[in-house]
């Protein structure tokens, strides 16, 4: 039962804690903004497939010439007879489509490339999420260390006051002279100013942690996190195949794969069946004019091939695939950049290791040292300064600790976020 308690409260705390600001990034502005842009995408991304259905357009002109169209006829031996060819009034509708059946592949690599912009996008909102989890954290952790601070400071405050009394016990029984007592007093002031500058501090960054998740509490922050252990190699490995900005890195590459097959499509003809229903006449009822068809419909191919345009094709496919020549560099620096990032990150965590061991000994030695000092005074064998400074070095102590906790636990939860959203959700159990 009591491993059941010891393995609940920690979820618990994780729970009521870090867990709901995480949870409420999904209605963080910027990642409501880039889901935005998704949907933009997925709209182009159907422009792109409507290019393989039937283009229809209807076209109507009305207009009225100034003269009626005449032609001549000439007769040998008589003077030209001038004969009407048309009339003045004149109205033309047109419905007429355009079937694409071979464009060089263009459509079906536009539409692949647009697809590949969708995911593109669904990555980059990814990517966002990760940052502002990062941040929550950091922020979530900090706020935990000056807590921390603060209740340190108060427990010296509590300290101090209880030396206090005893100083003016000792001061009225001319045991301690006045200054001593003046000394404990002001200490205790540095220490309210001290606890101020906390509250201060704090509140800075709940109020940068609130615009971040949208969430205003005055919470117990706690840092009991996950317990699973990190290891390098398997972050690493995660990282490589999985992380957010480097997927679009090599989204951005298969983009480019897209551009230099569109580039080389325009190497093709391009075939199309065109047709039209077409009307004309001199008045709405476009029965005809008298002089010409009243229906001049018609169905028909057409090819088209451009067979010189100044190297623009050539100049566009070189564009493409240095494009994706320079894409596949940055990706190969990108990923030695994580490998390296992971590295430090593990070799931080080790220092942050022990510098907890080296902050849990200071603690122990100054709360001796306190309680040494704080007989010595009682007995009137030390002075109310050094008092002071053992209260306050022992506060200093506990707030080192606490902040080293709090940079390990930011640190580790770093760790889990360079892996990769899918990581860090599963060790955070985010859904």
């Amino acid at each position: 039962m009591k491993k059941t308690v010891l393995f609940i409260v920690p979820m618990l705390l994780w729970g009521f804690g870090l867990d709901k600001y995480i949870k409420s990034i999904d209605n963080n502005p910027l990642v409501k903004s880039k889901q935005k842009a998704i949907q933009a995408t997925k709209e182009m991304l159907k422009v792109s497939e409507a290019k393989n259905y039937p283009k229809i357009d209807m076209n109507f002109n009305a207009f009225r010439l100034k003269d009626t169209p005449t032609t001549l006829f000439t007769v040998p031996k008589s003077p030209p007879i001038a004969l009407p060819f048309g009339t003045k009034d004149n109205m033309h509708l047109e419905v007429g489509f355009v079937y694409p059946i071979f464009s060089g592949y263009a459509i079906s690599n536009d539409i692949e490339k647009s697809k590949l912009e969708v995911a593109k996008k669904i990555l980059e909102k990814d990517v966002v999420k990760r940052e502002l989890y990062l941040k929550v954290v950091e922020l979530y952790g900090n706020i935990y260390a000056l807590d921390m601070y603060k209740k340190a400071l108060y427990e010296a405050k509590k300290a101090i006051e209880v030396s206090l009394k005893k100083a003016k016990g000792l001061y009225e029984n001319d045991l301690l002279n006045l200054s001593a007592v003046y000394n404990i007093e002001a200490k205790k002031f540095d220490i309210i100013s001290n606890i101020q500058k906390i509250k201060t501090q704090e509140e800075a960054l709940k109020n940068r942690l609130f615009y971040i998740s949208g969430i205003k509490s005055d919470d117990i922050f706690s840092i009991s996190g996950f317990s699973e252990k990190l290891e390098e190699k398997k972050i690493a490995n995660l990282a490589l195949k999985q992380r957010e900005d480097l997927l679009v890195l090599q989204k951005q590459l298969n983009i480019s794969n897209s551009d230099i097959k569109l580039a080389k499509s325009r190497y093709y003809p391009t075939v199309a069946l065109v047709g039209a229903i077409k009307k004309q006449g001199d008045d709405l009822r476009l029965n005809g004019n008298g002089h010409t068809n009243a229906d001049s419909s018609y169905l028909g191919l057409n090819i088209k091939w451009n067979l010189f345009d100044g190297f623009a094709k050539k100049h566009q496919k070189e564009a493409a695939i240095r494009k994706k020549e320079a894409t596949m560099l940055y990706l190969n620096d990108y990923k030695n950049r994580i490998k390296t990032e992971i590295r430090n990150s593990f070799l931080s965590l080790e220092s942050l290791k022990s510098l907890l061991k080296s902050a849990q000994k200071r603690v122990l030695a100054q709360k001796e040292y306190y309680r040494l000092t704080k007989g010595r005074f009682e007995n009137s064998l030390c002075s109310a300064d050094e008092l002071s400074r053992a209260i306050s070095a022992l506060a200093t102590a506990k707030a080192k600790l606490d902040e080293v906790k709090a940079k390990i636990f930011i640190q580790r939860y770093k760790i889990a976020l360079q892996a990769g959203l899918k990581y860090f959700s599963k060790l955070a159990y985010i859904k």
